[in-house]
């Protein structure tokens, strides 16, 4: 017989049961249906300013897939070097005018925000896609993509054969003065002196000095350069610029050393004061979600994510992450560089 009482207990039990299925797959969906909440404040609030280092075509891309992902949220972007994105920042809180709300640029920055109290912590769970190597232990940042340093190559005027296999193969008599050397990228010493340690990487670094390396500021244009033929090899570009530079047709690629490989951060943080606070985490939580670091792998770049596979050919799990406060360590480094291989000529 038919038990009314009976019949709503069932009815509640499956109401109570769909709620709690919704509640456990949150953390397995989208940023935007995990957390509705930032994306209907972020709606009210308009915008989202972001300061950054990204190449301008990738901020293109990053903004129109934002934007598509959560309509009504316009993404406004300044793009600058690293240096200048941090003392944009610094002269406005000084000056009392905050304006940015997120940045995305190198780890150095963040870690220099961090220490002026400028960034605020977000443990996206997001963050839980990413090994300890790419973020930070007190949910300060997020590592968005390492920029992997290598040796660029042209692949008509250097045999497989000739490929270094170790850094210390550039220090073959065949190379000297036929090196080509990016100055921008001077934490390749680092590097250097955190694999060989302090008294090798410094006698390697001299000895790579004495190879007479043609010095230019800019991994596109070392790497431009070096599939012209005016190099055949360099040390010191950044992957992702040689990748950039062969996708147009020129014969350069890079070396997959033996050596371990090392790579610096390109964090994503929430600015303390943002003033749109609610969309500054909807666009970090964008940057670091499965849709976000697929993108970024498609724009050549290394994802910092664990499930997203890089497209260029790196083996993420043999990266060595410069450290953000190794980083910092700006003018020491660049004046290094400068007094081993001189500046441009």
């Amino acid at each position: 017989p038919f038990n009314k009482e009976n019949a709503i207990m069932k009815s509640m039990k499956l109401y109570l049961f769909s709620i709690l299925s919704l509640v456990c797959c949150g953390a397995f969906v989208s940023p935007s249906a995990a957390d509705s909440s930032f994306y209907t404040k972020a709606k009210e609030e308009g915008r989202v300013l972001l300061y950054t280092s990204l190449a301008s075509a990738d901020n293109k891309a990053f903004r129109n897939a934002f934007e598509k992902a959560y309509p009504g949220v316009k993404l406004e972007i300044y793009r600058a070097s690293g240096t200048t994105v941090l003392q944009k920042a610094l002269t406005e809180h000084r000056a009392g005018t905050d304006v940015v709300d997120a940045v995305i640029t190198e780890g150095t920055v963040l870690h220099v925000l961090r220490d002026q109290h400028l960034l605020v912590k977000f443990d996206s769970p997001e963050r839980k896609a990413f090994d300890a190597r790419f973020k930070d232990k007190d949910g300060y940042w997020t590592d968005v993509y390492p920029t992997v340093h290598s040796i660029p190559y042209n692949t008509k005027l250097v045999a497989p054969q000739d490929l270094p296999k170790h850094y210390t193969d550039l220090l073959n008599p065949k190379w000297k003065g036929k090196l080509g050397a990016n100055r921008n990228n001077f934490m390749f010493l680092a590097a250097m002196l955190e694999l060989y340690g302090k008294e090798k990487g410094e006698a390697f670094l001299h000895k790579l000095a004495q190879q007479n390396p043609q010095v230019r500021d800019g991994g596109t244009l070392t790497a431009t350069l070096v599939g012209a033929g005016e190099l055949p090899i360099a040390f010191s570009v950044n992957a992702n610029n040689v990748e950039n530079v062969k996708e147009k047709g020129s014969p350069v690629d890079w070396v997959r050393v033996e050596d371990p490989l090392y790579a610096e951060p390109h964090p994503a943080g929430v600015m303390a004061r943002a003033p749109h606070p609610n969309a500054a985490r909807l666009l970090v939580e964008f940057a670091i979600s499965k849709d976000g670091q697929q993108l970024i792998s498609k724009l050549g770049k290394v994802p910092g994510r664990s499930d997203v596979k890089p497209i260029i050919g790196v083996d993420r799990a043999k990266l060595r992450i410069i450290s953000p406060e190794d980083e910092a360590k700006t003018a020491y480094y660049q004046k290094m560089f400068d007094d081993l291989f001189g500046r441009r000529r």
